[in-house]
């Protein structure tokens, strides 16, 4: 795999695992009510035994989940469900109940932090799962997962939000999000319907820390400067690869992954690239939350989804990067399109403060009434 992340370009917040931000919303609500009382830390030999006859993921990977759905309950004769979901909130408000229904959930680094801070997730026996060292080194210093020395989730996939653009359009590599603010590209650029992620392009245009940004003045400025620029902001991915896939967007935020699925299946001229100023990404996190109903099933599942066979059908089917090495399995041209160069500033997306997470809401909302 052609994952290079070089340690010195990788801006890695420090806000971690801290409190602010997180534990304000779930108070003492948080575990299961129900569910089996068995939980993955009484596996202590691999692999484990006496499998629950069910499995209830949540995965946002739609076409994966439903080839893990018939390879895994086949191979280990489970009988397993997806929900599908749009937004974390939705997963999570059954956390927050109690839950007892669901066993496995792809989330991502900010929710799965929440989700530790409040005593949501069982801790996972890692150190016996032959599939966690499948999972590379780089991968696992940038996502957030641990606490008090124990390990809440295994990290599924990196998510980049880079600049996606069509190569026909443009005669060489855009290097500047300043290609969003340029009149020059006006109605064939669109930015991402999504506060923190448009806030965060503006402040790293800006040449502001994303993550603690100093001037939110400036942010909401340009930000108004720019939409009787765009086309039009994209409110979900479908719609977001459409308008590049229909060539009426010609630049702006789009996820790797659908950046992939336009290219090499709708046959779209788009490429991705992270401009000078830096480009966030962020991962996918593997979690069993308490009161799963099937916990060891899940934990077999985990383990299952991180070996090379399976994380390479992640990327085959999705477009996004494994958190497993899989360049041995990929082709030439695949291989080529997850090269992220050293060069690149590449901006991990930590959790964001209270402070920062409202003001971001703000600034948006006063953007998108101008």
């Amino acid at each position: 795999m052609t994952l290079d992340i070089n340690r010195r370009n990788v801006l890695k917040a420090t806000a971690g695992l801290s409190a602010a931000g997180l534990t304000g919303t779930a108070g003492c609500l948080g575990g299961g009510s129900g569910g089996s009382s068995r939980a993955p830390t009484d596996v202590t030999e691999w692999p484990p035994e006496d499998l629950e006859g069910n499995l209830n993921l949540w995965n946002w990977y739609d076409d994966w989940a439903e080839y893990a759905k018939e390879e895994f309950g086949n191979e280990f004769g489970v009988t397993v469900t997806n929900s599908g979901y749009s937004s974390p909130d939705q997963w999570y408000a059954k956390l927050q109940s109690g839950n007892s229904e669901i066993d496995n959930i792809a989330a991502t680094t900010n929710w799965v932090e929440r989700s530790i801070e409040n005593d949501f997730l069982h801790e996972l026996p890692v150190d016996i799962m032959p599939a966690w060292e499948n999972i590379t080194d780089r991968v696992k210093d940038v996502s957030s997962y641990q606490k008090d020395g124990k390990t809440y989730a295994v990290p599924e996939s990196l998510v980049l939000y880079p600049l996606t653009y069509n190569e026909e359009y443009f005669d060489e590599e855009p290097r500047s999000w300043d290609v969003l603010w340029d009149e020059a590209h006006k109605d064939r650029i669109v930015m991402w319907d999504n506060s923190t992620v448009s806030c965060q392009i503006a402040a790293l245009y800006t040449g502001q820390d994303p993550i603690e940004p100093d001037d939110f003045g400036e942010i909401e400025e340009v930000l108004k400067q720019q939409k009787p620029l765009l086309k039009t902001y994209w409110g979900d991915y479908q719609q977001g690869m459409s308008l590049f896939v229909n060539e009426e967007a010609v630049a702006g935020p789009l996820t790797m992954g659908r950046t992939y699925t336009a290219r090499f299946g709708e046959g779209a001229p788009v490429n991705y690239t992270a401009p000078d100023e830096g480009a966030m990404y962020t991962s996918d996190l593997f979690v069993i939350p308490k009161g799963a109903p099937n916990p060891i099933a899940s934990l077999q599942f985990t383990n299952w989804a991180s070996e090379k066979k399976h994380a390479t059908k992640l990327f085959e089917t999705m477009g996004y990067m494994p958190a497993v090495d899989i360049g041995s399995e990929l082709s030439e041209e695949d291989r080529t399109f997850t090269e992220w160069p050293d060069s690149w500033n590449l901006v991990f997306s930590a959790t964001l403060s209270d402070e920062v997470r409202s003001k971001y809401d703000e600034i948006w909302t006063a953007v998108k009434a101008a």
